[in-house]
């Protein structure tokens, strides 16, 4: 109880000084489980694995909540040029990882695994700029919508693969497999819960038990993690899809946000900073700065370069013209929570090196500050004279 009220007290008052410097919360939280990895290095703490697993309640409440946001006819509707978008991103993504062989030394394995580590998009700022611009019904943001959506569904699944190739060599038809598995098992409980949810929360009213529809989903949500835990999928892949399927029944879907959104408030903070206290501070003391500092550089430009250019190549088999595909390649490089999801799994499993890992954790201010200038660079020069 102590260090999980220490650590917390700790993010939020991060928190407080990043804002005043109009920085993005996440970044507070990262900072620090730095600070912790510092104090590890000078002390020996270690985190407690109680407050390791209260930490992945936040981000299993953060992609249920992502999903109540969506909406499961919606992502049907537009999954055709949705998913040309988001294949042509992890794609880009994935080629991004392959070239990392030569420019960063990663063995087969590793490069697969920062590969899909790139893969995952988070297009919350990108979104929230299009807000600001007026240009939220515009087509470039609905496709980055929809792509996203795609998008976050082909990384979570490819997920399961970071398991696979943790002995260090590829099976690519167990991969294969284990990937569609994991594809149509998201599908499914997203299909199933869309079908039945109105039934079931019904049911629970007539029950009168207090706060039904928030504990018992908040139960389904914790079996179906466990679930995909022991299938060998990330705990986080299956939230999502439960939250989708509940997402169409509205009433309850608007107050299980409020609720779940409180869960988040609590323990997401929790699981970024134990993020950034993954970081070996021992190990990283080893590696020569100038190495470090390649590196990031590489992590960062592959990062850009793999979305940009494989979601503009996308938009324009749609038929967008130049500004507007560049537009939604742009709006599609932003990486955060699930990026930093696959990112310390595959450090847990030993396929990336530390030094990829700290550049990895720094792709998600790069991107996140690039990306609405940039978008915002180009709205003002299609409407200028």
């Amino acid at each position: 109880m102590l260090e999980f009220a220490l650590i917390l007290i700790a993010c939020k008052l991060m928190e407080a000084i990043f804002l005043r410097i109009g920085a993005a919360r996440i970044l507070a939280y990262l900072c620090t489980g730095f600070a912790l990895a510092l104090y590890r290095f000078a002390t020996g703490y270690e985190m407690s694995h109680e407050v390791i697993a209260l930490s992945y309640i936040g981000i299993v409440a953060l992609l249920f909540l992502a999903g109540l946001e969506t909406s499961f006819r919606r992502f049907v509707r537009e999954l055709k040029s949705a998913s040309i978008v988001a294949f042509g991103g992890v794609l880009g993504a994935m080629v991004a990882g392959l070239a990392s062989i030569p420019l960063l030394g990663l063995d087969f394995a590793g490069a697969l695994a920062l590969g899909i580590t790139l893969s995952a998009t988070s297009v919350s700022v990108t979104v929230k700029t299009f807000d600001e611009l007026g240009m939220l019904g515009s087509r470039e943001a609905q496709t980055i919508i929809g792509a996203a959506v795609v998008d976050d569904v082909i990384g979570l699944a490819l997920l399961s693969a970071l398991y696979s190739l943790e002995k260090g060599y590829l099976d690519v038809v167990h991969v294969a497999t284990v990937a569609l598995l994991a594809f149509a098992l998201w599908l499914g409980v997203a299909f199933v819960t869309n079908v039945l949810s109105r039934r079931l929360f019904k049911s629970i009213a007539l029950m009168r038990i207090e706060a039904g529809w928030t504990t018992m989903c908040f139960a389904l949500v914790l079996l179906l993690s466990y679930l995909a835990s022991k299938l060998g999928l990330s705990v986080i892949l299956l939230a999502y899809a439960f939250g989708l399927g509940i997402a169409g029944f509205r009433i309850v879907a608007r107050r299980l946000e409020e609720q779940f959104r409180l869960l988040t408030y609590l323990f997401l903070p929790l699981f970024f900073a134990y993020v950034g206290y993954r970081v070996e501070v021992e190990e990283l003391s080893s590696v020569p700065l100038h190495h470090i500092t390649y590196s990031v550089l590489m992590v960062i430009a592959l990062a850009l370069l793999s979305k940009v250019v494989g979601c503009y190549v996308a938009s324009k088999a749609l038929g967008f013209d130049n500004r507007s595909a560049l537009v939604i390649g742009i709006g599609m490089t932003p990486r955060a929570e699930v990026m930093l999801v696959s990112a310390t799994i595959a450090l847990e499993l030993e396929l990336l090196p530390h030094h990829v890992f700290v550049a990895l954790l720094l792709v998600v201010p790069v991107t996140l500050v690039l990306t609405p200038l940039l978008i915002k660079l180009l709205a003002h020069q299609s409407t200028a004279p």
